[in-house]
């Protein structure tokens, strides 16, 4: 069965619109996060590109509708890296610049071609703008918080494979031409309208899952329910609630805030080696030693499943690397006392609004990954990073 350009063109418009409808629905009903509203806006951004598509198909003499649909689909792949982006608590003004200036380049070198560019105008700088946008997505759901979700794989494949195919479709477009048997059997609309149904409904599935995550983490705007372990210590969504009306009460009243960050080096890796028991004691000792050593006011709680983070305010008087030190040394000595057949390296990273400003995420997440770096290389500087 051989299908035409119109009818898989409009198959692929079908399948983006209806993902871009439940994604809305949800998004609406989750009272949604930055992260989410972004990729939202992927979708609504890849349902406008398959408008506008079927419009250059249906009225060939409106070129603008390819200018301005090439222009959406790749808003729609920078959308999704830039949700990426604010899923790891980094700051968006840059990477704002640099979609709005792709976006622009693309949509600007197909109304150069006028009418006569027909359906490849500006093909280039419109596959080259999905591979930077899908390779910068595939990497960034390789870092910080998005990176340690075992779902976000899936989101670093699909862009992956998006990056691979504009990357290829580009040397074979210059090489061969469009009328090329190579390009019309591997890189055509046909193929192109097959591959963008397979990925959105990929992508739709994977990025639900990622945000639901997320949104759980950031809890109910309305409703917080906090939840402690038998040491006091803050669950993970219970600390990243808290950690966030701490710091917005802290920017309102000018003061700063400290994250410091707690990791022990790989337990998987001594329970393997020395038996689960072992991993568990020391699990259970450091979340114990964190709570007890910990500045009286202090928020501690889970950064991850095994990542801890220590909050406080701070004054121009706060000793934030005595206070850093002292909390690595006392921890380090109880789980010294233990007994176990080994004692993994505590790493302890910082990060103040000094630095990152009041937001909780940035400010949990530089903390726990200096942390972890410290734990690998066994280096404490209780430096502020």
């Amino acid at each position: 069965m051989i299908f035409d350009v119109l009818t898989l063109q409009a198959s692929a418009a079908l399948v983006i619109v209806v993902s871009a409808v439940m994604y809305l629905l949800d998004t609406i009903m989750l009272k949604d996060g930055l992260p989410g509203r972004l990729w939202a806006s992927a979708y609504l951004s890849g349902t406008f590109s398959a408008v506008c598509y079927l419009a250059w198909l249906l009225l060939p003499d409106v070129f603008v509708a390819v200018a301005v649909g090439n222009g959406a689909f790749v808003g729609a792949t920078a959308f999704i890296w830039l949700g990426c982006v604010a899923f790891n608590g980094r700051p968006l003004r840059v990477p704002s610049i640099v979609v709005g200036a792709v976006i622009l380049l693309v949509v600007v070198s197909a109304l150069a071609a006028g009418p006569a560019g027909g359906d490849w105008a500006g093909a280039i700088p419109f596959f080259l703008g999905n591979a930077l946008f899908a390779v910068l997505g595939a990497v960034e759901t390789r870092r910080g918080a998005i990176g340690r979700r075992w779902s976000a794989v899936g989101l670093t494949i699909i862009l992956a494979i998006e990056a691979v195919w504009f990357v290829s479709r580009t040397a074979v477009f210059i090489v061969s031409g469009p009328e090329s048997d190579l390009f019309r059997t591997v890189f055509d609309t046909r193929v192109s309208a097959l591959l963008t149904i397979t990925l959105v409904i990929a992508a739709v599935t994977v990025t639900s899952v990622l945000r639901a995550n997320e949104s759980t983490l950031r809890g109910s705007p309305d409703v917080r329910r906090l939840s402690v372990d038998a040491n006091g210590v803050l669950f993970r969504e219970s600390f990243e609630a808290t950690l966030a009306i701490v710091c917005a009460r802290a920017e309102l009243a000018g003061e700063g805030v400290c994250v410091i960050g707690i990791r022990i080096d790989d337990l998987k890796r001594v329970s393997v080696a020395f038996g689960p028991e072992d991993a568990e004691q020391l699990a259970r000792e450091l979340r114990g030693a964190v709570r007890r050593y910990s500045p009286t006011m202090a928020l501690v709680g889970e950064a991850d499943a095994t990542g801890l983070a220590v909050a406080f305010t701070t004054g121009p008087t706060t000793d934030i690397g005595r206070v850093a030190r002292a909390l690595h040394d006392s921890v380090v000595s109880d789980l010294s006392r233990l007994g176990t057949a080994v004692v993994p390296v505590v790493g302890v990273g910082v990060a103040v609004t000094a630095d990152h400003g009041h937001d909780s995420r940035a400010l949990t997440l530089r903390a726990d990954e200096a942390a972890a770096r410290a734990a690998v290389t066994g280096e404490q500087s209780f430096r502020i990073g």
